[in-house]
């Protein structure tokens, strides 16, 4: 791109080669261009045009003047009429300005005439010979551009519809975990009685998806939405969290800065600045959390940067009272970002795919939509999403559904008018890692009631916290998301109850999408509750227990230690195929077995019994797959409590 002081430049070295090659006798000429030059050095635009267009209606030769027009027609944003310039500078230079291909190209490539911008930039390169980073840029650009409209991505956009978009801009999509709730950013421009306001308005809407489809957006309300402007949001995967951008607040850091409210029974919370060092006297914005909440990613343009604006990210270093999540060990994405602008970051629920938008990597002009995936991005490049889901023109903001399958943004294509919010099938190769999701509701036995707990969910492979809600963070509801290729336990607690486990393994699973919802009932603690501990492993026809088995014999041990007064049996339950002998002392065994690691783990061995029933007491249909696996368990059993229950 040609800068102001390119007038200046252009025309005292228009005069060292004037008389080398425009003719130099023609003292009318030379008085005009130096005449325009003055013109132009003074901002006279006009009357520079004029004298320009006058040198060569004398000496149509005269190939400085054209590359002059065309100088000052850039800085007029007169785009056709510099592209005219250029054409016919450089049709009669015999290139002697090189620099004439280059700005060109830049032309070009800004209108989408990828193929002549790539002619162009050649030429430049053949000429000059060693590029610039921003010129070299251009020239990776061109030919990635040339490439992807060639081999166009499948693309099929559809317009959210009306229930969604109206004649004002919606824009800035994000979903929760089950994609059934949509929260967008709608700028106000008109009253209830359709009359213009004075200052234009944004505020934050939401849609809700049921059996008969999306329903009307309705305002999130105070104290979210405020008099000032919101936007810029994204909600955690389970609906409790928003996080969004608050400029010129009396409580900000900077010019913009990262706030978060967390609903309870079902309202909003006053929003909160995150604070430092998520927020500093600089611009932040954009915000995405990742779906177990442990990581925030954000735009900035602080100090430490790489370029303009840079993504980067906070890691949760644990839980206010209030339920706010705290961050810190913020680090910027150094892999992703350059000297650019990298912005307008998702990470989805797969907790590895990061989307983000750029223009500064090659692609199709203005900012694009890019993809890299966080296990490779020390050795791999971001991957653009390519033509024609990215053009010439900016695209930014995008999200995807947990499925993987659908995404979402925003664009200016034919709709309810200004921007409008679409949705699109996300091509294979674009696609994040498959991701399910569990979500439940937690209730006492005898009462129906929902009840807080402590809800913990780890990866069984090497015992790894995923996430973890104390009781201030829930209200007897929960959603985790699930990435495959992972082994989940599942544990909840509550004093006074029996805790209870579920297990999800999908180390392999073919399918990309299989949510799961639970209805989960907790026993007050008395003599004879049962609870089935889904997160004791054996290999199949042995007693040796599996190191999987780890964080659910620490369970029990801590629920042990909780409850000084009680006396359990660990029971071991196998399914009917062998021998009845064979299945009771195989049982027998297993139980034993984990009776010794509690002991091992410090429970007293007087606290403790085991039993082996084999096949004598099953709990489903053994004639099938999934009866025996069933069947196939290790229980936990109170048999007896000082309380006298």
């Amino acid at each position: 791109m040609r800068r102001l002081f390119f007038v200046i430049i252009f025309f005292a070295a228009a005069l060292n080669c004037v008389s080398q090659n425009n003719n130099a006798s023609n003292k009318k000429v030379e008085s005009l261009y130096n005449e325009a030059k003055t013109n132009a050095q003074a901002g006279d635009k006009v009357k520079a045009i004029a004298l320009l267009n006058q040198v060569i209606k004398n000496d149509p030769q005269y190939y400085m003047a054209f590359f002059g027009l065309a100088d000052i027609y850039h800085e007029t944003k007169e785009h056709q009429l510099e592209k005219d310039a250029l054409v016919n500078g450089l049709r009669i230079s015999l290139d002697r300005f090189p620099g004439g291909y280059k700005f060109l190209a830049e032309l070009l490539y800004a209108e989408a005439a990828y193929s002549e911008a790539l002619k162009n930039i050649e030429q430049y390169n053949r000429l000059k010979k060693q590029l610039t980073i921003e010129e070299n840029r251009l020239l990776e650009s061109c030919r990635f551009a040339v490439k992807a409209v060639e081999s166009p991505v499948d693309f099929h956009p559809e317009n959210a519809g009306e229930a969604i978009n109206t004649t004002e801009d919606e824009y800035w999509p994000s979903l929760n975990g089950e994609s059934n709730a949509l929260v967008f950013t709608r700028l106000i421009t008109k009253d209830t009685d359709g009359k213009k306001i004075a200052y234009p308005q944004e505020d934050f809407y939401v849609s809700r998806k049921d059996s008969a489809g999306w329903q009307n957006a309705l305002p999130l309300g105070p104290p979210v939405n405020t008099g000032e402007n919101e936007g810029a949001q994204c909600i955690s995967a389970d609906g409790r969290l928003l996080f969004f951008t608050g400029c010129g607040r009396p409580d900000g850091l900077g010019s913009c800065d990262i706030y978060m409210s967390v609903r309870k029974k079902g309202k909003w919370s006053a929003p909160v600045n995150l604070g430092n060092p998520v927020n500093t006297n600089s611009w932040e914005s954009q915000p995405s959390v990742s779906a177990d909440g442990r990581l925030l990613y954000f735009t900035s343009n602080r100090k430490g940067g790489k370029g303009k604006m840079d993504i980067w990210r906070a890691e949760e270093l644990g839980v206010s009272p209030e339920g706010f999540p705290v961050y810190g060990k913020v680090i910027n994405m150094e892999s992703v970002n350059t000297s650019g602008n990298e912005l307008s970051p998702f990470i989805h629920a797969d907790g590895k795919s990061l989307y983000f938008a750029s223009d500064f990597w090659p692609g199709m002009g203005g900012k694009d939509l890019l993809f890299i995936t966080l296990d490779s991005i020390n050795t791999s490049l971001p991957q653009n999403l390519g033509y024609p889901v990215n053009t010439s023109a900016n695209e930014e903001g995008l999200v995807v559904e947990v499925s993987g399958d659908r995404a979402w943004y925003t664009a200016n294509n034919t709709g309810f008018g200004g921007r409008d919010i679409f949705t699109f099938q996300l091509p294979d190769a674009l696609k994040p890692q498959p991701v399910s999701w569990v979500k439940g509701k937690v209730t006492n036995r005898k009462t129906g009631q929902l009840i807080l707990s402590e809800i913990v969910l780890n990866d069984l492979v090497g015992n790894k916290l995923i996430q973890h809600l104390y009781p201030f963070e829930n209200e007897g509801e929960f959603l985790f998301c699930l990435p495959s290729g992972h082994n989940y336990g599942l544990n909840i607690s509550k004093p006074g109850y029996l805790f209870h486990s579920e297990n999800f393994n999908l180390l392999v699973t073919n399918n990309r999408y299989q949510p799961l919802e639970l209805m989960i009932a907790l026993d007050p603690i008395e003599t004879g509750k049962t609870t089935i501990l889904k997160n004791i492993f054996f290999d199949t026809d042995s007693f040796s227990l599996k190191p999987e088995s780890k964080g659910q014999l620490k369970e029990i041990v801590d629920f042990m230690k909780t409850n000084p007064g009680l006396v359990i049996e660990i029971g071991g339950h196998t399914d009917n195929q062998g021998a009845e002998n064979y299945n009771l002392i195989l049982s027998a065994k297993r139980a034993d077995a984990v009776v010794k690691s509690l002991v091992e783990m410090g429970v007293p061995s007087a606290r403790l019994k085991s039993m082996g029933y084999g096949f004598a007491i099953p709990v489903a249909d053994n004639s099938t797959e999934k009866g025996k696996a069933l069947n196939r368990r290790t229980e936990f059993k109170i048999i007896e409590s000082k309380s006298g229950k």
